[in-house]
C-alpha cells in the first residue's frame, strides 16, 4: 500500500511539473543569460566628391552620466529609469558612437579627413548623447529615444570660435519596449539623425565656404 502511495505521489509531482501547477516561470523570467548589442549604421555609398583641405578633428562622443553605463536603460516613470541587468552594449557606448559618427562623416565628402587623435585640423566637432533609453512608461507608447547635441568649433587654441551647433531628438515607435526592439529603434534613429546632421553641415558650409 505504501509503495502504491509513493508511486501515486511521484506521478502527481511529474504531472504538476509538466502542466505548470507549481507556476512555471515565463521565458523572460528564466532567461538570465547575458545579451550583447551594437548600434551599427552605414551611410551607404561614399560621396563622389570630397572637399579639399578641410580636416575635422572629432572629439570622443560623450554620454551624460545616466546613460554612460554598459547596460540598456528603460524609462519607467517621470523621473525613474531602470537598468536592464542582462542586456549590455557589446563595447563602451561612448566609443561605439564615436566610431559610428567618424565612419559616417568620413563618407560624407564634407571633409578631406576625419581624425580622432590630436593633430592638425581646421575645426573640431564635439558631440554629446543626452538621451538614450527605451520608453516603458504606462501612459506613453513604446519608443526608442535618442537625443544628441553637436558643436562645431574652429580649431584655434588661442581663440576657439563656435561655428555651428544643433540638437536633435529622435523618437522611434516600437511594438514593445524590449531590449532588442529598443536597440533596433536606436539604429533607425541614429541613421535619421546623422543624415539630418550631414544635411545641416552641408548647408552651413555652402553658406560660409569661400
Amino acid at each position: 500500500m505504501t509503495n502504491t502511495h509513493n508511486r501515486f505521489g511521484l506521478i502527481v509531482v511529474l504531472l504538476c511539473l509538466l502542466t505548470g501547477c507549481f507556476g512555471m516561470a515565463s521565458k523572460d523570467e528564466v532567461d538570465d543569460a547575458p545579451h550583447y548589442y551594437v548600434i551599427d549604421v552605414d551611410r551607404g555609398a561614399i560621396a563622389t566628391d570630397f572637399v579639399k583641405g578641410r580636416v575635422l578633428r572629432l572629439k570622443p562622443v560623450r554620454l551624460t552620466s545616466q546613460f554612460r553605463g554598459s547596460n540598456i536603460v528603460f524609462r519607467i516613470g517621470e523621473n525613474e529609469y531602470q537598468s536592464q541587468m542582462n542586456h549590455h552594449f557589446f563595447s563602451d557606448p561612448q566609443e561605439m558612437f564615436t566610431d559610428q559618427l567618424r565612419r559616417w562623416l568620413q563618407k560624407s565628402g564634407l571633409f578631406s579627413q576625419v581624425i580622432i587623435a590630436d593633430g592638425d585640423a581646421d575645426m573640431v566637432l564635439e558631440v554629446a548623447v543626452t538621451g538614450l533609453y527605451g520608453d516603458k512608461r504606462e501612459q506613453y507608447s513604446p519608443q526608442s529615444i535618442l537625443e544628441m547635441q553637436f558643436f562645431l568649433l574652429s580649431d584655434d587654441s588661442r581663440k576657439q570660435q563656435a561655428l555651428f551647433q544643433t540638437g536633435l531628438r529622435i523618437e522611434i515607435n516600437i511594438d514593445e519596449t524590449t531590449a532588442p526592439n529598443v536597440v533596433n529603434g536606436w539604429k533607425q534613429g541614429l541613421e535619421e539623425l546623422l543624415a539630418t546632421v550631414e544635411d545641416d553641415l552641408s548647408g552651413y558650409f555652402s553658406k560660409h565656404s569661400p
